[in-house]
């Protein structure tokens, strides 16, 4: 891909080291920080703010974050203290931070093991989405964000869950879809998060239900210390937890959870995984960003039809092990 052209001002670019390789731009100008969960650290944000402060910017300088999810987390959150806010351009590179992470303002990075524990909302200037970046992209990372696009379809978009049923049943790799068809995915998966987040921007209530299937897949990337699994990956596993609770509950219409699990199958992500213990999971999710002195948990009734509950810790264990190999 051509190197993007930058802006005649002031400006910060944050990358990791795979999107440095892709786009080059002067060393004085740019910052990389680890790829992946490991970039998301008080480290990165240190190293943003040193260099920030090397080039003399201010708080009408502009951060630009090219890459993933992580990249797009961390170059917000130095963006938003950065003398109280700097402006904020992001260049999403990854299926999964084009479809959910670089778009609906949140910021954050791990913190003493916790996914996401320390952040803020802080909606970028404008995002700047090339499809064609997907092409650079190995399968298992198309998969990963594949997973928030299925999300999506299950919140609110009946007709673009039977177009990923259409995809599924196709069989073949990701990498050979067209990019107009992702081009269609990604803005509709887009629209789905615009409703809840021009809605409710800071999360007080409507918008938590795009965490659909991320307290058990938190849980999980946590247990495994953000090594085994990708996000998307969890939050599939997520997805299955969350229906398999609802239907424990005899909540979830049990024709629509045959529907989820059998595209989630489709798609290559597993219902249970080995090696992984279920207290372990359960301290991670009772660590986990969204409890409030009580675990809540997003289920569904039927496709577009999401409720937030608390469920009682015995059950939870129960849906978990469920999931687990032994």
């Amino acid at each position: 891909e051509d190197t993007p052209h930058l802006p005649d001002e002031p400006v910060l670019i944050v990358q990791d080291e795979k999107t440095a390789v892709l786009f080059p731009f002067p060393e004085t100008q740019r910052v990389i920080i680890p790829s992946g969960e490991e970039g998301k650290s008080w480290s990165s944000i240190e190293k943003i703010m040193n260099r920030a402060l090397e080039r003399g910017l201010d708080r009408r300088s502009l951060f630009v974050g090219i890459g993933g999810g992580a990249v797009c987390d961390v170059t917000a959150f130095a963006a938003s203290i950065y003398m109280r806010g700097a402006r904020l351009h992001l260049v999403p590179t990854t299926l999964l931070a084009m479809v959910d992470a670089a778009f609906g303002g949140k910021t954050a990075i791990n913190f003493q093991g916790w996914k996401n524990m320390v952040g803020t909302f802080y909606p970028a200037e404008r995002i700047w989405i090339h499809p064609k970046v997907l092409r650079t992209l190995p399968e298992r990372e198309l998969r990963s964000g594949m997973a928030e696009v299925i999300k999506s379809a299950m919140l609110k978009d009946e007709e673009l869950f039977r177009l990923l049923e259409g995809i599924a049943e196709q069989g073949g790799s990701l990498q050979d879809l067209s990019l107009g068809m992702y081009e269609t995915l990604i803005r509709r998966s887009l629209l789905v998060k615009a409703f809840y987040v021009t809605k409710d921007l800071r999360e007080q209530e409507l918008r938590t239900h795009l965490n659909l299937g991320h307290t058990f897949g938190h849980g999980l990337e946590s247990a495994t210390h953000f090594a085994r699994y990708t996000h998307g990956e969890a939050v599939a596993w997520g997805l299955y937890r969350a229906m398999d609770a609802g239907l424990s509950l005899g909540l979830t219409d049990s024709s629509y959870v045959n529907q989820v699990r059998a595209l989630l199958a489709k798609f290559g992500y597993a219902e249970r995984v080995p090696g992984v213990k279920t207290e372990e999971i359960l301290k991670a999710m009772q660590q986990d960003k969204k409890k409030r002195g009580e675990l809540r948990f997003l289920l569904q009734r039927t496709l577009g039809d999401t409720l937030l509950t608390t469920l009682d810790l015995s059950f939870v264990r129960r849906v978990i092990e469920r999931g687990l190999e032994p």
